[in-house]
């Protein structure tokens, strides 16, 4: 899996997450710039090795961009909950 394709993920986690992010968080949400909460969730992944580990499994088994869409949607649920 490319860089590019992390950073659509984790943009499409946020994206579903953010509602209620933004409802229980507004003026944090009101300032935050997307491209750098982006960045900043590529970087933590990146740095994860629960998140290494598993891409490594998902991808010696064919099933990496099924895998890494779980995983990335779970971890920005976690990720954006540490925020505050």
């Amino acid at each position: 899996m490319t860089t590019e394709d992390l950073k659509r993920n984790v943009r499409a986690a946020i994206a579903s997450e953010w509602q209620a992010f933004e409802a229980t968080h507004p003026k944090l949400a009101a300032v935050i710039d997307e491209t750098m909460l982006v960045d900043a969730a590529v970087e933590s992944l990146d740095d994860d090795p629960e998140y290494q580990e598993t891409m490594a499994d998902a991808t010696a088994m064919g099933n990496a961009a099924q895998v890494m869409t779980d995983f990335v949607a779970g971890f920005v649920r976690r990720w954006l909950r540490q925020l505050v």
